[in-house]
């Protein structure tokens, strides 16, 4: 397998009538409640899913260790366990259900708090198109709302396989207002003119950039993460290489019940296309993203959701 592809062999566990169970929960009980119905299905999870409790712990631990050596009074925190799997499971629950909130248009109760929406603002007036990199990290949906109240669609382009479940019960909450998907593992050509079709007139078109994908085997840097060598996909800084668009990184962080934090930075403007200086530049917005990453995994450790051995590569080739 190609490495950090790791995830492409996971398959969405769970069942459609489980995720209607948490949907009609939350109709009926409202959304705290949910949060501590789902504490069971949690558990039911975290038991029964050895592998993705194995690479929570894993992540957890390179996470605490690289804080530690990093600390800047040098004191030593009490190194992650089951506990915190537990409550790294639970996160990833929690932004579940506030996704069903999302989708059914209950956000009233939702405070945004952008930081750097200039950036985005002086995307809009200038009518440019970007693409918009994200992760793993923190909810994606978040950054939908904060691109709806800018007046700009946010199309997601995205492996639509191994989400196929999840996003049908999402769509189903409100047929009005669907997903604008644009999937990935369509052939090539036609995923590439559907982003460049986006992005001229002038909308924004998100990836979640933290995952090697199919056929990344040729495009991926090998760069420091929590430091160790991870793999991270070129294929974005590429595509924005080939359609000549600005690059937005941003991370929509849950700070409790009805508080999210969206983060907007600028990558690149424009990303050089001259073939000397290309895999230079490519390298280098690779290296700044995973970075980037990192801080924001040190802000809110457990909103990082990829549950399976993020770290499984081989050596890097001297090539």
């Amino acid at each position: 397998m190609t490495a950090g592809a790791g995830w492409l062999s996971v398959a969405e566990r769970g069942s459609l009538l489980g995720m209607y169970f948490i949907v009609a929960c939350h109709r009926i009980l409202g959304r705290r409640l949910c949060a501590y119905l789902i504490v069971p299905v949690v558990g039911y999870f975290f038991v029964t899913g050895r592998a993705a409790r194995r690479a929570s712990l894993d992540y957890l631990g390179r996470l605490h260790r690289w804080s530690e050596r990093h600390a800047a009074n040098g004191s030593a925190a009490r190194a992650p366990g089951w506990r915190d799997s537990f409550r790294h499971f639970h996160e990833f629950a929690l932004n579940m259900i506030d996704r069903v909130s999302f989708f059914v248009g209950d956000t009233d109760e939702f405070e945004m708090v952008v930081h750097g929406r200039e950036h985005l603002e002086h995307l809009v007036s200038a009518g440019r198109g970007a693409l918009v990199l994200s992760a793993h990290l923190g909810s994606f949906d978040a950054l939908r709302l904060v691109a709806d109240a800018g007046g700009v669609p946010l199309n997601v382009a995205m492996f639509l396989r191994n989400a196929r479940m999840i996003n049908a019960v999402f769509t189903r909450l409100n047929p009005s207002r669907p997903l604008r998907i644009i999937d990935l593992e369509r052939a090539a050509p036609q995923s590439v003119f559907d982003i460049r079709a986006c992005l001229q007139r002038g909308e924004f078109v998100g990836m979640l950039a933290d995952r090697v994908g199919v056929g990344d085997a040729g495009r991926i840097s090998w760069v420091p993460f929590f430091g160790e060598r991870a793999a991270i996909p070129q294929g974005p800084f590429l595509l924005a290489s080939a359609l000549k668009c600005p690059v937005v990184l941003m991370i929509g962080l849950r700070v409790n019940h009805r508080r999210y934090e969206v983060f907007v930075e600028m990558l690149a403007d424009d990303v050089t296309s001259a073939s000397e200086d290309r895999a230079a530049a490519l390298d280098a917005l690779t290296r700044r993203y995973t970075s980037r990453l990192e801080h924001y995994c040190l802000r809110a450790p457990y909103q990082w959701f990829n549950f399976y051995e993020f770290w499984d590569g081989p050596a890097a080739s001297p090539a």
